[in-house]
């Protein structure tokens, strides 16, 4: 089979019109290529060809429920992860990696194995210094506080509530802990305002909220939905920044260990991001980066910021230390590095409620190697 016959058979196979035994030769030849690494096209040939797959493979992956899909893969080795993916076929995930190296053993992660976060761990600790355990109490009334009673609900959400009676005039803090290796919480506050607080966060906030703003502040990653309040604007701040807003839906991305950068995704409404010697106002889709000052990123990826929330890990460009940064808060262990490893990217998308162990087999195939003692992750040397 010449060239320009393998073109015209890939582009039957790219629009789905080829016949089964046409569909298995080019699978076959896949797996032959994969197994080999040889080719026998000069690049332009090569690179018109890895276009047909590409286009091919996001079809397929496109097409497929998103609950039931995740993958990983090194961004410079698209063109091996295509050849893998071809093979796979429609099943309920993919495993994207850059060589047909031998994976790694993971037996000991096996005998070592850390389940995705089952429960959420979270703490209230209120303005009097007592501490509410949310995994082990029952739904109900958990404190009274002024003429504000904070309850569980059955849905395992956490809100306050207004009770009947007179107006507080004493502001009054609690904070809301959310551990490494805990659930994402999610709580309604005193004015109505939702949030939700990924693992490794906390949130400190006024039991009622008197005067005429409201304040909280945060740590780690957290998501508003900001009830509206003309009179009262809601006010985030992180010791470096405030975010001013009326009632809208943004992100924030506030964790200590990713060098003082903060991140803040308006998903709706209007926010004013000040960090005292610069402001600027964010639209829709915009996000701020905030540093020594506020750079302004248009046309966000809003799937990819809310992935957290919405129960995956996803991945665009990321570095290795990155990736390895959620898996630390996720599943609460303490990542070690032993010698230099290269640099990689990773894009892909995988779900939250996979063990350590079958999210560090994807890490394997990526070339990514390493062992387990306790609850260290030590990464080694490529």
């Amino acid at each position: 089979m010449d060239i320009h016959q393998v073109k015209e058979l890939l582009q039957k196979y790219l629009a789905g019109n080829c016949t089964d035994l046409e569909n298995e030769l080019v699978e076959n030849w896949y797996k032959q290529l994969i197994e080999t690494g040889e080719w026998k096209w000069d690049e332009g040939e090569k690179d018109l060809i890895q276009k047909m797959i590409e286009a091919r493979i996001m079809k397929q992956v496109n097409s497929m429920p998103k609950k039931g899909v995740f993958y990983l893969k090194s961004r410079y080795q698209w063109w091996a992860a295509a050849s893998v993916i071809l093979l796979l076929g429609f099943c309920s995930y993919f495993l994207f990696f850059h060589q047909a190296t031998k994976p790694i053993q993971v037996a000991n992660v096996l005998n070592n194995n850390v389940k995705a976060p089952q429960s959420n761990k979270a703490i209230i600790t209120l303005s009097n210094g007592q501490k509410v355990f949310l995994d082990s109490i029952g739904n109900g009334a958990l404190a009274i506080q002024g003429n504000v009673k904070l309850v569980k609900l059955s849905s395992g959400k956490i809100a306050y509530q207004n009770n009947s009676g007179e107006v507080s005039t004493k502001m009054e803090y609690n904070t809301l802990s959310n551990p490494r290796g805990s659930n994402v919480i999610n709580m309604v506050l005193a004015d109505g305002t939702r949030v939700w607080l990924n693992a490794g966060s906390s949130l400190t906030y006024p039991v009622s909220f008197i005067g005429n703003e409201r304040k909280v502040s945060v740590l780690g990653e957290s998501y508003f939905e900001v009830a509206h309040d003309a009179s009262k604007p809601f006010i985030v701040n992180n010791g470096v920044m405030d975010i001013q807003v009326l009632g809208t839906h943004f992100n924030v991305n506030a964790f200590r260990d990713d060098g003082n950068t903060i991140k803040v995704t308006l998903l709706q409404g209007s926010v004013k991001i000040n960090n005292g010697s610069t402001s600027g106002i964010l639209k829709p889709g915009q996000q701020a980066v905030v540093a020594k000052g506020i750079k302004v990123v248009n046309n966000v990826d809003i799937d990819l910021v809310m992935s957290w929330k919405n129960g995956y890990f996803q991945f665009d460009n990321a570095s290795l230390e990155n990736v390895l940064k959620e898996v630390s808060r996720w599943y609460d262990v303490d990542v070690v590095y032993e010698g230099k490893n290269q640099p990689r990217q990773f894009v892909g998308e995988i779900q939250r409620d996979l063990s350590l162990s079958e999210m560090l087999k994807i890490l394997a195939k990526n070339n990514v190697h390493y062992r387990i003692e306790g609850r260290r992750l030590i990464v080694l040397a490529d």
